[in-house]
């Protein structure tokens, strides 16, 4: 059996014998895995425990080396350490770590159980994580410490022989030389056990270290305790206070709670798990309601009473209550006298644990600020519950007190319909579904937003709801519709509260995010944009996402909610420059634009140059050394290129807008979007239009011709295609003609005119032959043998497929690689060769797969099929034909429905 041991030394014990798990680092590297066991924990959240505010450079190589051995050492006793999306976990059952059974027997059997508590209390075998100081370390350690005093009281409260616990409650009480009720237990039993001048001598010690240490006298139970004992009365056996006063602060809930059934799960969870939930969200979310609404589900669960208090982290005053003001609250919620609560901060601390060592509180602590305003409000007894709403992610907190993060997301389109129903009631019309569906999101599912328009509504009864959706969406800023005289419910004003926190860096960042179009930006994006450091500016968006003022959706990347960053751009207008904010939107245009030309490179080395010139200073284009990666870019910022094509072409700039949309549409055309492709293309040539530039011009339509061509609409490729033939010979471009050459080919091949499409051919070869264009003439001969095959001359197509293929090779062009394959591939299956056939159209598949070429994949797969449909192989035609069909759904191709009913068929 297994055993990892915190209750003293980091230890990890398999069957009575210890292992060795390294050094002090790598020792608290476990132990910071081993106190959420079976959990995940966030990459940031371990490094705090590790290192704190003294990060290494790289903490991730870091925590990586410590993982690396940990799991090495681990192995051989069946524990593993797995990581996922950005996280680890330790991979063993709570069982299995003591400090995580000691806490789990306490809070489970320890009210009604002595024994429960006498076994959990012998799992103890010293100072928890001896000798590791890093300030997660400190704090753990003084959260399991209090637990243990926590217990130790309980069980001297519950047994039936107090004076038999006398020697050990008395070396429990060294560990907490200022624990008055602990003292009081520790005076009882030796009075009980006939040691009357040894209770004296505790006494003593307790009021000297209480007047020294803290400059008051013992409390009144423990006065009249030394009374009662120089009188030589016989002490009861446990104390018998007043009756506590018991807080019900929750504050009443008077509107449904909608869409919020995912999060109330969550905090359940949290209860059981760790009873100390972190609910996370941006202004305006519903943390504060969501919370209430919780907290009035299960305060029956809490007999000790519910202690609620709004610590006003994010307030219009810009003054979050401190900890010493909020600790005069708490107290006073217990039914400390206003006149009794110790002026010093530590003092009132000290009280409050002592006060909520014995009861089960909920303490729900509102608009939180930092970690600093939670840590002396944490009640001491195991069995209560803390719950933190904050803007702030506060990682401190949940790695110091393990608790559970329960983000708050915008409500859903169908949520916030349902919202805006209820808060309007009589005033909803069946007539109105879509006014409903309209005003939903314009208010981009933000509760408050929602809150606001429907109070709106019902102020101006006879407005139809789809004319308050036209104003809502005509002119000036959106944000106007959502002001009310109150700050604390006006949109702007929310969220000017979180803004007005931020550092210089981090507030400079969040107004320029607001000239990005969206939907979301990657963080080197962000860098080009804010024109700072990379390493800088991932420090900022992390603290922008700690504010959720940004959150990070996908790893890396970074978004926020239309309103949000409609407010950004307010921000903006109002403390950047015109030029400072011209300045960053060419920037951002010259980010995306240089970025998708090295792309595009990496993708096809044989694409058409223009010159970009250099970027604009302080742009950093991505580096994108391989297909793989910029794959990856072109697929994860499809969206945001559209997005910035509509903002070039809005502004004007004519050559920006030319240069990203022919770009895009390659990628386009990679996928097999050819329909998507011709519609960004289009925006292209009417940009090159504005531009005036006729080799623009000339590009442009000559990539229409092609996307055309793909799609069957060829009268309409064939206009293209000619007008883009004309403009390269009108500007002397002969390289540019014989590319239009080549897509003037295609078009002749889709009406199955091979002869002349090889005449078009010829043509092409022979000029990029006089400009030692190798990879146009490479293209050309690819295409030439394809048709010759096509009319039967299989030998001349063989030879030329062959020397296609040498020459791809030799130039390193991946794709002309794969096309001469399917060539050879066609030419076996024509030979009825038909091992050689799927031989060759295997390694056609392959590298188009290698280069990610989706559609020319599917293509081959297809034509697998047919080999192996010709050779009376079903079973292996229909598996080929279904993995195309699967690739052809996904690109929503036309030839889905065909290859389909030959499935069926």
């Amino acid at each position: 059996m297994a055993e990892i041991r915190l209750l003293g030394p980091v230890e990890v014990w398999v069957c009575d014998a210890e292992m060795n798990v390294g050094a002090a680092k790598q020792r608290l590297v476990l132990a910071a895995l081993a106190a959420d066991a079976g959990q995940l924990v966030p990459i940031d959240v371990l490094a705090d425990r590790v290192w704190g505010e003294q990060l290494p450079k790289r903490p991730v190589d870091a925590l990586y080396q410590y993982l690396s051995l940990l799991r090495s050492a681990l192995g051989s006793a069946g524990m593993g350490i797995t990581r996922r999306s950005g996280a680890y976990r330790l991979d063993v059952p709570e069982t299995d770590v003591d400090a995580l059974r000691f806490r789990r027997q306490i809070s489970t059997f320890g009210d009604a159980d002595p024994t429960a508590l006498r076994s959990a209390l012998s799992l103890w075998r010293g100072q928890p994580l001896a000798g590791l100081d890093s300030n997660w370390a400190v704090s753990y350690r003084g959260g399991l410490l209090d637990d243990r005093l926590s217990a130790w009281l309980r069980l001297a409260e519950r047994t039936d022989d107090l004076a038999g616990l006398a020697d050990e409650l008395g070396r429990v009480a060294g560990d907490y030389p200022l624990s008055e009720p602990l003292s009081a237990f520790v005076i009882r039993a030796l009075v009980q056990a006939g040691r009357r001048a040894e209770a004296l001598q505790v006494y003593a010690g307790l009021r000297a270290r209480l007047i020294r240490e803290l400059g008051e006298e013992p409390n009144d139970e423990l006065r009249q305790l030394h009374l009662s004992i120089l009188r030589r009365d016989r002490p009861s056996a446990a104390r018998t206070p007043p009756d506590p006063v018991v807080p019900r602060q929750i504050p009443a809930v008077a509107q449904v709670l909608i869409g919020r059934s995912a999060e109330l799960r969550a905090l359940d969870e949290a209860l059981s798990a760790r009873a100390f939930a972190i609910v996370v969200g941006t202004a305006g979310v519903g943390k504060t309601t969501l919370a209430s609404h919780w907290a009035h589900r299960v305060k029956d669960r809490f007999p000790g009473g519910q202690l609620f208090l709004n610590l006003r982290g994010f307030d219009p005053a810009g003054a979050p209550t401190a900890p010493a003001e909020a600790l005069r609250t708490c107290l006073e919620g217990v039914g400390v006298r206003p006149e009794e609560v110790p002026a010093g901060f530590d003092e009132r601390v000290a009280l409050f644990r002592s006060l909520t060592a014995e009861r089960r509180l909920l303490v729900v602590l509102d608009n939180v600020r930092d970690a600093d305003q939670v840590r002396p409000l944490v009640p001491a007894a195991p069995g209560s519950a803390v719950v933190v709403t904050s803007r702030n992610q506060l990682p401190g907190v949940i790695a110091e007190f393990g608790a559970c993060p329960v983000p708050l997301e915008l409500l859903s389109a169908a949520d916030a319909e349902s919202l805006l129903s209820e808060r309007m009631g009589a005033r909803q019309l069946p007539a109105e579904p879509a006014a409903i569906a309209d005003l939903a999101r314009l208010c981009s599912g933000l509760p408050l937003a929602l809150s606001v328009l429907a109070a709106h509504a019902a102020l101006l009864p006879k407005l139809p709801l789809g004319e308050l959706a036209r104003q809502l969406s005509d002119g000036g800023s959106p944000l106007d519709r959502f002001e009310t005289a109150d700050p604390m419910t006006s949109v702007r004003a929310v969220l000017a509260w979180s803004r007005d926190v931020l550092d210089p860096e981090a507030r400079r960042l969040f107004r320029r995010l607001g000239l990005h179009p969206g939907p979301d930006i990657s963080a080197p994006a962000a860098a080009s944009l804010a024109g700072a450091a990379r390493g800088s500016t991932e420090q900022a968006l992390r603290r922008l996402c700690r504010a959720s003022l940004l959150v990070e959706h996908a790893p890396g990347r970074y978004a926020c909610h239309d309103l949000l960053r409609l407010f950004a751009a307010e921000t903006a207008g109002a403390e950047e420059t015109a030029a400072d904010r011209a300045a960053a939107v060419r920037r951002l245009v010259d980010h995306y634009l240089h970025t998708a030309y090295r792309a595009t490179g990496v993708l096809n080395p044989a694409r058409d140059e223009f010159d970009l010139g250099q970027p604009y200073d302080g742009v950093r284009p991505e580096d994108l050394t391989d297909v793989e990666a910029a794959l990856t870019w072109f697929t994860d910022e499809l969206p945001v290129l559209r997005a910035v094509i509509e903002l070039t072409s809005a502004n004007g700039n004519h050559t920006g807008t030319w240069r990203l949309a022919d770009l895009t549409a390659r990628f386009l055309g990679r996928r097999g979007r050819f329909q998507d492709a011709i519609a960004v293309e289009q925006i292209g040539l009417d940009a090159a239009g504005q531009a005036g530039d006729a080799a623009a011009l000339a590009m442009t339509h000559r990539g229409l011709a092609y996307f055309h061509t793909r799609t069957g609409r060829l009268a309409e490729a064939r206009g293209y295609a000619r007008r883009s033939i004309d403009r390269y010979r009108s500007i002397g471009d002969r390289v540019g003609l014989a590319c239009a050459l080549e897509i003037a080919a295609l078009i002749l091949d889709q009406r199955g005119a091979y002869r002349p499409a090889i005449s078009y051919l010829d043509n092409a070869v022979r000029i990029f032959a006089a400009h030692n264009h190798r990879i146009g003439q490479l293209r050309c001969l690819g295409s030439i043998g394809w048709y010759r095959a096509q009319l039967g001359d299989l030998t001349a197509a063989s030879a030329t497929a062959a020397k296609a293929l040498a020459l791809a090779t030799d130039l390193g062009d991946l794709k002309s690689v794969a096309a001469s394959h399917q060539v050879l591939g066609y030419l076996s299956t024509r030979q009825h060769d038909h091992p050689a056939a799927v031989a060759a159209y295997r390694q056609a598949e392959h590298v188009y797969r290698r280069i990610g070429d989706q559609l020319y994949v599917a293509m081959t797969l297809q034509s697998i099929g047919e080999v192996h449909a010709d050779a009376g192989d079903h079973d292996a035609a229909r598996k080929a034909w279904s993995a195309a069909l699967e690739i052809y759904e996904e690109l929503d191709h036309p030839r889905a429905g065909t290859l389909r009913r030959t499935l069926v068929d």
